[in-house]
């Protein structure tokens, strides 16, 4: 368990109202609620009370603690922005993972002292320490009643009231009588679900007091140890060499063969018994996965690079390195092709849009990788590159309506092809509804029946609360009300 440091200053009363606040916050509108605002208010008013506490009590605030806390409100405002599930679950992985991140690296002074290696720690070492900090700050509070019968009170209340909540839970299914009496007594508290909402709210309680804690007291940073081996794995010269010279090869070899498509007609179109179908399908998953492959096989052989290299060896090896970067980066340009082209001629998909965001990101930290290379070692930043390379896809993912733009992509498509796939579109959420409902008409037929059935009996959303509210639910709300939609004929179906 870690304590805060000695040397900080006492918490102040500003630390436990903030937190008791931000919980209240949080159980009132984040508890049995729907995806909306919520999530924003909440995160914003947990981001607010660690600066309140750290500003108040150490008046500072470092840039990277403003940094990780900023991105992560950011990215919560997605969850009031798209319906989409998927993307609501790793809105709020994500936020978590930053926000952990804000509270294990407290005290860093700059950016560039976080390194990708501290994500690894986050979901173990951030719980503990925000539970070690909240234990602290409760010790301090029992410490400061006088008498020692109310301090063994107000401790066995703080050990007994949390068992209690949770046996009664586990019982009541069990039993009538304990049902029976907990639903009377949920009707005193009909806005507190007691007791499943009061747990809630004390586990929020627990996050919150603990991060304040820690932004008031800790006064330098303390970023987790990693055993440091004292001799690390080598690759002889001669095997690096032989392995880099072989793999340079082998992709060149692949690079030429594209490019000669240009020119010439490819395997598809040439009797080879490979359809087009094929052709492209086959080539984007394989090719990004052999990139990532090789790019992770150049940065484990810098790493095991012998200590006694010369710099004309190491100079051969690096050269090697961007050779085959730029052959890497060749690639996932022809995988991306190959996804435009797939997408030209059997439409757009989520799957699909997803596979080029991830060449990007790899073609961008390939990009990265390069610089490195050039300096003459892989640094600690490298890592945090990527990793801010990826939560910056992941940002304009979340804040973009892909899928209202694969309805409009694919309806562009039928209107050359008179091809559209109807089936496809109840895979999407009810971010692609509004755009469904405004361009059905130029979907050609039968496919429009068929997506006007699924749209006919589509349910308008439920009222919603006003830290309920999200964007996307109410823009397919209002475009099923404008529509004068025809008679549900199969209630079953969902669109």
């Amino acid at each position: 368990m870690t304590s805060p440091d000695s040397g900080a200053k006492p918490v102040n009363s500003l630390v436990w109202i903030s937190a008791i606040l931000t919980s209240v916050l949080g159980a009132a509108i984040l508890y049995d609620a729907e995806p909306g605002i919520n999530w924003p208010i909440w995160v914003m008013a947990a981001a607010v009370s660690v600066l309140l506490a750290r500003a108040g009590s150490l008046r500072r605030v470092e840039r990277p603690l403003l940094i990780l806390l900023t991105w992560a409100f950011v990215l919560s405002v997605g969850f009031a922005l798209t319906d989409n599930d998927f993307l609501h679950f790793l809105i709020v992985i994500s936020d978590a993972m930053l926000l952990g991140l804000a509270t294990i690296t407290l005290g860093a002074k700059n950016w560039s002292e976080l390194s990708a290696k501290l994500l690894v720690a986050v979901p173990f070492l951030a719980p503990a320490r925000v539970a070690g900090a909240t234990g602290h700050d409760a010790g301090d509070a029992l410490r400061s009643i006088s008498s020692p019968r109310a301090r063994a009170i107000v401790r066995g209340s703080l050990l007994s009231v949390p068992l209690v909540l949770v046996l009664v839970v586990l019982l009541a299914s069990a039993d009538p009588i304990i049902r029976w009496s907990t639903k009377r007594i949920a009707d005193w508290f009909p806005d507190w679900s007691f007791p499943a909402r009061v747990i809630f709210f004390a586990v929020l309680l627990v996050l919150t007091l603990g991060a304040n804690s820690i932004g008031a007291r800790q006064l330098a940073v303390k970023l987790p140890q990693y055993a440091v081996r004292t001799r690390m794995p080598t690759v002889g010269l001669t095997e690096q060499r032989m392995m880099l010279w072989s793999a340079a090869a082998i992709v060149w070899l692949f690079v030429a063969l594209q490019a000669s498509y240009f020119i010439h007609p490819p395997p598809a179109a040439i009797g080879t018994g490979v359809t087009f179908a094929e052709f492209a399908r086959r080539g984007f998953g394989e090719l990004s996965f052999a990139a990532t492959l090789v790019a992770a096989i150049i940065i484990i052989l810098e790493y095991a690079r012998p200590a006694d290299a010369t710099e004309q060896e190491r100079k051969v090896l690096r050269n090697l390195e961007l050779a085959l970067v730029i052959a890497l980066e060749l690639v996932l340009i022809s995988a991306f092709r190959r996804v435009v082209l797939y997408e030209q001629a059997y439409g757009f998909t989520t799957a699909r849009v997803f596979a080029q965001a991830y060449m990007i990101v790899m073609a961008l930290a390939l990009g990265a990788l390069a610089l490195e290379i050039t300096r003459g070692r892989i640094s600690i930043a490298f890592g945090r590159r990527v990793a801010e390379i990826a939560l910056g896809a992941f940002t304009v993912l979340v804040f973009w309506n892909y899928e209202a733009w694969i309805v409009n992509k694919n309806v562009d498509r039928a209107a050359l092809t008179g091809k559209f796939d109807a089936h496809y579109v109840r895979e999407l959420s009810r971010d692609a509804l509004p755009a469904l409902v405004r361009r059905r008409a130029e979907i050609p037929q039968p496919q429009r029946d068929t997506v006007e059935l699924r749209l006919a009996c589509a349910p308008l959303p439920a009222e919603r609360s006003w830290f309920e509210w999200n964007r996307s639910v109410n823009a397919a709300a209002g475009a099923l009300r404008t529509w004068e939609r025809p008679p549900c004929a199969d209630t079953r179906r969902k669109p």
